[in-house]
C-alpha cells in the first residue's frame, strides 16, 4: 500500500507538471495569435486592392496577349507550395492539411514545402520536392517570401508550369482552421467580381501597368497565405495545450482522490490492527 501511495504521488506531480507546461504553452500561442489576427486583419484590405486592380487591368480589351498567359488554364504540370508548422503540438492541424494535399497532387507536379511537418510528410509520401523552407516560429517578415516566390516565378515565366498553387491552413477563427488550395496563376477572378464600364486611361500603357502590378499581386498572395498559415498554427497549438492542460488536471483531480481514499484506508486499517492487537493482550 505504501508503494502504491507513493506511485500515485509521482503520478500526481507528473499531470501536475504537464498541466503547468501546457498552461504555458497556451499562453505563449494566445500572445502571438493576437499579433497574427491584427496583422491579418490589416493586410486584408491591401491584398482585396491589389488582386481587384489587376482584375480591372486585365479586363481591358488591349490585353488579350496577356489575358493568354496569366489568365488561361493549360494543360501541363503544376507546381504546388505546401505550407506548414516547424513543430508539433497542434492538434490535427498538420493530418487535416495532408489530407487536402493528398486529395489535390499529381504525381508530376513539383512541390515546395515550407515548414518542417510539410518537408517530413512530403519525403513520406515521395512527392517531387523542389526545395524546402523552415516556416520559423517568429511572425512571417515579408522579406522572407522572395528566395520562396522566386521559384514560383522562373518555373511559370519560363512555361515549365502551366499553375502555381499554395495549400495552407486557412485562419478563419480560434477554433476553426481550414485547409484550402489557392491557385495564384493562371490570376482567376472572384466569383463576385464585375468589372465596371468606367473607360480607365493607362499610362504608359496598360501592358506596363500590368507588369508593374503583377508582382505586387504574386507577394501578396504568397504573404497572404503565411499570414494565415502563422495564425492557424496558434491558434491550433493554443486550443490543443487547453485540452491539454484541462485533461491533466483532471487526471491530477482523480489521482488525488484516489490517493486521499488510500491514505484514508491505510490509516483506519492501523488504526483496526492496534485495536485488534490491544484486545488481544
Amino acid at each position: 500500500m505504501a508503494q502504491n501511495l507513493q506511485q500515485l504521488k509521482k503520478r500526481i506531480k507528473t499531470s501536475d507538471s504537464i498541466a503547468q507546461i501546457a498552461k504555458a504553452m497556451e499562453m505563449i500561442s494566445a500572445s502571438k495569435i493576437r499579433k497574427a489576427q491584427d496583422s491579418v486583419e490589416k493586410h486584408n484590405p491591401y491584398a482585396k486592392k491589389i488582386k481587384d486592380m489587376v482584375w480591372h487591368v486585365l479586363a481591358d480589351k488591349g490585353l488579350q496577349e496577356d489575358m493568354e498567359k496569366f489568365s488561361t488554364e493549360k494543360e501541363g504540370k503544376r507546381l504546388i507550395y505546401i505550407i506548414s508548422p516547424d513543430k508539433g503540438l497542434a492538434g490535427g492541424l498538420v493530418v487535416n492539411l495532408f489530407k487536402k494535399v493528398n486529395s489535390y497532387l499529381k504525381k508530376d507536379d513539383y512541390v515546395v514545402v515550407i515548414g518542417k511537418k510539410a518537408s517530413g510528410e512530403a519525403t513520406r509520401y515521395g512527392y517531387n520536392v523542389l526545395a524546402s523552407f523552415n516556416m520559423g516560429t517568429k511572425f512571417p517578415r515579408y522579406d522572407d517570401l522572395y528566395p520562396m516566390i522566386d521559384i514560383a516565378k522562373k518555373f511559370y515565366l519560363s512555361g515549365e508550369v502551366t499553375k502555381v498553387s499554395i495549400i495552407y491552413t486557412e485562419f478563419k477563427n480560434m477554433l476553426i482552421q481550414e485547409p484550402v488550395v489557392e491557385e495564384v496563376f493562371p490570376v482567376k477572378q472572384d466569383q463576385n467580381f464585375k468589372a465596371n464600364n468606367i473607360g480607365y486611361i493607362f499610362e504608359p500603357n496598360s501592358h506596363q501597368v500590368l507588369k508593374d502590378l503583377l508582382p505586387f499581386y504574386f507577394e501578396i498572395e504568397f504573404y497572404s497565405a503565411f499570414m494565415n498559415a502563422y495564425a492557424s498554427e496558434q491558434a491550433a497549438r493554443m486550443t490543443a495545450m487547453k485540452n491539454a492542460k484541462d485533461n491533466a488536471k483532471d487526471i491530477s483531480e482523480s489521482l488525488t482522490n484516489i490517493y486521499n481514499r488510500s491514505r484514508q484506508e491505510k490509516i483506519t486499517n492501523e488504526i483496526l490492527d492496534l485495536a485488534n492487537g490491544q484486545q488481544g493482550m
